[in-house]
């Protein structure tokens, strides 16, 4: 099973944000929204940024072509505060933080594949994303229901004010998510290997107050969507 991942999707889809408003929604999360840090860092990466690094790393794929993908640099970051600073001129990168929400503060329900509420504290790497260009921020499971003209997360998107597709964690059924297509920006909430969201129809399923703080941090709409990787 491949870890889920939760995403805040910027509804205007060529939304960038001050790298002041980054450094913040980290705090944020920390001091309103009870994310707890892990110190334990035997077993968790540490707060760390991800950039471009100009390098590619090729393999042979399944039918014996030569494929080669970017390899990014990733760079330890003492503190929140040290985030602005080494991000304020890059049109790309990942901040990524790991840590934990105890029960009683989690930010979603999250069950495991046998339908049972998962019990333990919700282990977490939350991350701000921004790309030089719009891409896609849908998700189809293509090996679930194949034949869906999805764009694959991720890749260069034309834009526009479309609804993103995802496929439903448990039936596999298509979800449209009105203006979350496409985005230059968006937050992921990376959850274990495993577990699935308990939800009906419906992809808002983060805690309100986050998606409020949220919204507040950064002066603009989120919406919500889904995938694994």
């Amino acid at each position: 099973m491949e870890q889920y991942v939760h995403t805040l999707i910027a509804a205007n889809s060529g939304f960038v944000p001050a790298s002041s408003q980054v450094a913040l929604f980290f705090n944020i999360l920390i001091t309103s929204l009870n994310f707890r840090v892990i110190s334990d860092r035997r077993f968790q990466p540490e707060l760390r940024i991800m950039k471009p690094s100009g390098r590619f790393r090729s393999f042979i794929n399944l039918t014996g072509e030569s494929e080669s993908f970017p390899i990014s640099d990733h760079i330890k970051v003492e503190g929140i505060a040290d985030i602005q600073p080494l991000i304020q001129h890059l049109e790309h990168y990942g901040v990524l933080l790991p840590g934990e929400w105890e029960m009683k503060h989690r930010p979603l329900v999250l069950l495991a594949t046998d339908g049972v509420p998962y019990s333990d504290s919700y282990v977490c790497e939350v991350s701000c994303h921004l790309r030089p260009g719009l891409v896609s921020t849908s998700d189809w499971d293509v090996e679930a229901l194949p034949g869906q003209d999805v764009p694959i997360f991720g890749k260069p998107h034309k834009g526009g004010d479309e609804a993103g597709v995802f496929s439903h964690p448990w039936t596999h059924q298509r979800i449209e998510v009105p203006n979350a297509a496409s985005a230059r920006f968006w937050i992921e909430f990376e959850f274990g290997k495993f577990l699935l969201p308990q939800m009906a129809d419906s992809l808002d399923l983060l805690n309100s107050l986050i998606v409020a703080k949220t919204e507040e941090c950064f002066q603009t709409r989120f919406v919500q969507g889904c995938r694994f990787n």
